[in-house]
């Protein structure tokens, strides 16, 4: 090629290389692009899942029997749609650094190579990268192994089980952000939210343990909460997506870099993907998302909140996703004390989650979502107004 051609060729690359390496640029892109994704390959993926076969005894798609009886007719509406959300997801997160990466090599040319630009070690780099979307992948995949246990007339996994795989997950996140943390030799890049490496020279071991604890917790406790409110036809996916953007205007300060940007730019491919799913999802649902994307956007939300020290700003983001784990948790407490009190046990609500006590209530599904859609986005809107006036603490920090 031309000496003349290649300098152009250069010029280009870093123009483009600085656009996706914008704070809105990168993740609006894979945002569209999973919505795109979606959009087209969401109805073969739904042709698949129906002519899927995996009970032999009867339906394989049923429908769960604690769901009012309206629900009844959802029989045979298959679920898993979760493979399509995170599937399109993990695939333009990687199409993004890939081109980010090529792009990088081409700016440069033979003057500066990608790792000695960056001033960090390859595997290092490697792992930021990669922590992310691998987390939310093996959520997937415990979701699919419980999915596919129901699908096949084996009932699900056991409630024990299934929490002790979120609970290792989770602690094998945020251990392994830790791990990062402690070995980070980015120079350029601040990956630093906690001066983990000078509290364990200070004998700070009991406060990272703690720090461990709570923050699996954090994931353990979103991963429930999406997973929870997924029994009506497009109210997770629809939250998800305002979800996604909330992330993006919170980490709005973050420098290009940054391991809370890599989970913006994921999040925001979940939020596309979320929103291409709703043309399958919403009422009356084509397909359901299924454990296999509850339990996965759940760990993002935890994971997002984390990465852009987000932890306090989760109740107003996800705010319907807690009112529906709590009031599960209320409606089980109540039924126990009443039980022990009474002898009787009564119900605080219809039928928990909450959704299911509106639609008792004599609520059609599409009023459900669209108020706590409003709800949320109006929690939304209110924590991220203390959030940019920093009346929200920043953690973890």
């Amino acid at each position: 090629m031309p000496a003349s051609n290649a300098g152009q060729l250069s010029d280009v690359a870093q123009v483009a290389l600085r656009w996706l390496g914008n704070i809105y640029i990168g993740p609006l892109a894979v945002f569209f692009c999973t919505l795109i994704l979606m959009l087209v390959f969401g109805g073969p993926l739904v042709g698949w899942l129906r002519r899927k076969r995996w009970r032999k005894d009867s339906e394989t798609w049923t429908v769960r029997e604690d769901t009012p009886d309206t629900h009844q007719a959802k029989q045979g509406t298959p679920s898993m749609g979760g493979i399509g959300i995170v599937g399109s997801a993990i695939f333009a997160f990687l199409a993004l650094v890939t081109a980010v990466f090529s792009l990088f090599q081409v700016g440069f040319g033979q003057r500066q190579s990608l790792a000695a630009a960056m001033t960090t070690s390859w595997p290092h780099l490697t792992a930021s990268l990669a922590l992310v979307p691998l987390t939310v992948g093996l959520f997937a995949l415990l979701g699919f192994a419980d999915d596919w246990s129901k699908a096949s007339g084996r009932g699900g996994l056991r409630a024990r089980a299934k929490f002790l795989g979120q609970v290792a997950l989770a602690v094998g996140f945020v251990g392994a952000w830790l791990v990062l943390i402690v070995t980070q030799s980015f120079q350029g890049v601040r990956f630093v939210f906690i001066d983990v490496a000078g509290a364990l020279r200070a004998g700070g071991t009991p406060q990272l343990l703690l720090l461990l604890i709570v923050l699996s917790l954090v994931v353990v406790a979103t991963s429930n909460a999406v997973n929870l409110t997924d029994g009506i036809d497009g109210l997770a996916a629809g939250l998800a997506v305002q979800v996604g953007f909330a992330f993006l205007l919170c980490g709005s300060y973050i420098a290009p870099g940054e391991i809370g940007l890599i989970s913006t730019i994921f999040w925001m491919a979940l939020g596309g993907a979320c929103l291409g799913f709703l043309n399958f999802n919403r009422y009356p649902a084509k397909v359901f998302m299924g454990d296999t994307g509850s339990l996965a956007i759940g760990a993002a939300l935890g994971v997002g909140a984390i990465l852009n020290k987000a932890v306090f700003l989760l109740p107003f983001i996800g705010f319907i996703y807690f009112v529906e784990m709590l009031s599960v948790v209320a409606q089980v407490l109540w039924f126990k004390w009443t039980r022990r009190t009474s002898g009787e046990g009564k119900r605080l609500l219809r039928r928990a989650p909450l959704h299911h006590h509106f639609e008792l209530a004599g609520w059609s599904e599409w009023r459900v979502v669209l108020t706590f859609w409003a709800v949320n986005a109006a929690t939304t809107l209110l924590g991220l107004m203390l959030w940019n006036n920093e009346l929200l603490p920043h953690w973890p920090n």
